[in-house]
């Protein structure tokens, strides 16, 4: 938790970000089909974008030229600072609505003074604007992200960053409850291998939605790759078993959804997971009895931990509420004669 101290620092960082947001342009490395040289930027008229280069004697002014937007290979923009402090800002668990909203006003100066030149490469608006939405997202502000993601989309289609606010989108979606969309946007899109939050995030989404709709063989598919292929990060394996006993209850898949509870309340005791496992475990309690040829002698009670299955020769029926097990019927014999 950050300190009073701290959290005034931070605050103060926003606003000197802030303050810095409108601060001049480059002078920047350009490069243009032409030549490569570093110059500021000082406007844009559609085609044309005007700079003033850097004069080699810096008591002389240089003047300004138009360069045609198609001649631009690539503008070497730093990264701005603020994008990097809104982040740590989005994962804080201390941070205060009023960091929130001096990080909002900062980057939307920053977007403002940007956006005219987004399509430019190299000239991070779409990235400010991904991390405005992505603050929203921390808020639970889901529509207003949305609407931000999908202007990144519709301007930039087929980049990088056009592929994370697909993602995020997507997400947003499936938190807001619009699941179609979710799926729509989420389905088939590209894992980011390389970001294990967001993809954690993306599959969980994705599966919420198709749970959402009643496809729950796609829910499967989605949560069980957290369990296979990525089980040690954010919780994925509890998370991930936990949310598919849902998916078996609804497909009458008994034998998996049994396995999953011992499972949870085996491997992860007092945790949420375990709570959700004793649930579906005294829900479907007579379900799981009925099918009891995969149960063995297990006792099936609403307690949080089943004992382990036993391997007689020909096991009895699990007994109800703890009681003892039913003794085997002794064979009935002829009555004997007076």
């Amino acid at each position: 938790m950050m300190s009073r101290p701290s959290k005034f620092l931070f605050a103060l960082g926003l606003l000197s970000l802030a303050a810095a947001a409108q601060a001049q342009l480059g002078p920047w490395p350009i490069q243009t089909k032409q030549a490569a040289f570093e110059a500021e930027i000082i406007k844009r008229e559609k085609d044309l974008l005007w700079v003033q280069r850097k004069a080699a004697d810096s008591s002389q002014a240089a003047p300004q030229i138009g360069i045609a937007i198609p001649d631009i290979v690539q503008i070497q923009v730093p990264r701005p600072p603020l994008l990097d402090m809104a982040e740590k800002l989005r994962t804080s668990p201390a941070a205060t609505d009023a960091q929130f909203a001096a990080a909002h006003s900062a980057l939307d100066k920053m977007i403002l003074q940007l956006k005219p030149l987004r399509d430019l490469p190299g000239i991070p608006a779409h990235e400010a604007m991904l991390a405005k939405g992505r603050l929203y997202d921390a808020k639970g502000l889901w529509r207003e992200s949305t609407r931000i993601y999908e202007d990144i989309l519709a301007k930039a289609p087929g980049t990088a960053i056009a592929t994370n606010a697909q993602i995020l989108a997507g997400i947003a979606f499936a938190k807001g409850g619009e699941h179609q969309f979710a799926v729509e946007y989420l389905g088939g899109v590209p894992l980011p291998e390389e970001d294990e939050e967001l993809l954690s995030t993306l599959l969980f989404a994705l599966g919420d939605s198709y749970f959402a709709l009643g496809n729950y063989d796609n829910a499967l598919l989605s949560y069980l790759p957290l369990v296979v292929f990525y089980p040690f990060v954010y919780d994925n394996e509890p998370r991930g078993l936990a949310a598919a006993l849902g998916c078996y209850a609804e497909l009458k898949e008994w034998e998996p959804l049994y396995r999953s509870i011992q499972e949870i309340q085996k491997n992860y005791p007092d945790t949420p997971a375990a709570q959700t496992a004793a649930e579906f475990l005294e829900k479907y309690k007579e379900d799981l009895i009925q099918a009891g040829q995969f149960v063995d002698a297990a006792k099936i009670t609403s307690s949080d931990a089943p004992a382990a299955p036993q391997e007689p020769a020909a096991p009895a029926p699990p007994a109800e509420d703890g009681a003892a097990p039913a003794a085997p019927a002794a064979e009935e014999k002829p009555a004997e004669a007076p």
